[in-house]
Order: structure tokens, then C-alpha cells, then sequence
């Protein structure tokens, strides 16, 4: 192939996915009007193959919206997956004041019968939200009777000091 049919087929990409682009404004903008559209992004963060675009989504509902999903949300963000930063981003995004108020009563339940994943996963989305928050979770992983749990709270003490320091 020359250079000009190379160029004549990257034109031809681009302008498909321009168009594509724009097919997939529309449709998010009727998606958003649409009256099942929480409960379909509920439903989706359940299913590994649209748990990526559900979460794209949660971007653009309203906050309370969103807080209706925060369960699903803190439930995704204390096991390890392909979308894990995604769910971590979706939570960060939602008001901080409300957040802090929150989190910690909803992560007990995660955590009351919890390994040493959850309370890992759970202290990385953490750390990124609050040293406090992530101190109080790191000294009840040390407290924890499980050794695993413990070397967790470990870890995460070790890194808010270095932090500090």
C-alpha cells in the first residue's frame, strides 16, 4: 500500500469514530432521561462485561443517584477486579462531608466477616479519600485477631508514616 492509501484509510477510521462518537452522545443523553436508568446501572455493576460503562455512566447521574448505588459501590470496591480504579474514581466522586460521614458504617458490614482483601482493598480506595479514615481502618486491621488482617494494618501504618515523615 502507499502512503496516501494508509492516510486514505486512517481518514476513513477517523471519521467513524467520530461518527461513532457522536451515536454515543445521543444515546447517553436518552439513557439519562431515561426512568430505569439507576436501576439498570445497578444491575450492570453486577455484570463483569458492563460493570465498565455502568460505572462511565454513574458519572453523570445527580448525587443522590449516585449515593442510591454507594452499597453496590463500596460492596465492588473491597475485592480485587479489572474495574477496581474505576469504582474507586466513582466513590472519590461523590461529596466528600457526605462520604466521610458514610463509608465507615457501610465498610463494617463488608469487613464483619472480611479477610485480609477486603480490608486491603478497602484501605487502598481509603488512602486515597482520608489519612484519618485510613488510620482508623489500619488500627482495627491490627487489632483483628487474623494475622493476615493484621499484616495488612501493618502495611498501611508503615505507609501513612513514611507519608507523614
Amino acid at each position: 500500500m502507499t502512503e496516501t492509501q494508509y492516510y486514505q484509510q486512517d481518514t476513513d477510521l477517523w471519521h467513524q469514530l467520530i461518527d461513532q462518537e457522536k451515536t454515543y452522545l445521543s444515546t447517553r443523553k436518552n439513557f439519562l432521561n431515561s426512568p430505569s436508568k439507576v436501576e439498570l446501572i445497578r444491575k450492570a455493576l453486577q455484570n463483569p462485561l458492563e460493570r465498565g460503562t455502568a460505572l462511565k455512566i454513574i458519572n453523570y447521574l445527580t448525587q443522590d443517584e449516585r449515593q442510591s448505588l454507594f452499597n453496590e459501590l463500596m460492596k465492588l470496591a473491597s475485592v480485587g477486579h479489572s474495574d477496581i480504579e474505576l469504582v474507586r474514581h466513582a466513590i472519590a466522586s461523590f461529596d466528600k462531608n457526605w462520604l466521610l460521614e458514610n463509608i465507615e458504617n457501610q465498610a463494617e458490614s463488608l469487613l464483619e466477616n472480611g479477610t485480609d482483601e477486603e480490608y486491603r482493598r478497602l484501605l487502598e480506595l481509603y488512602i486515597q479519600l482520608d489519612d484519618k479514615l485510613t488510620q482508623r481502618l489500619a488500627t482495627k486491621a491490627l487489632q483483628h485477631p487474623d494475622i493476615d488482617i493484621q499484616e495488612v494494618g501493618e502495611d498501611f501504618q508503615n505507609y501513612l508514616k513514611t507519608k507523614a515523615g
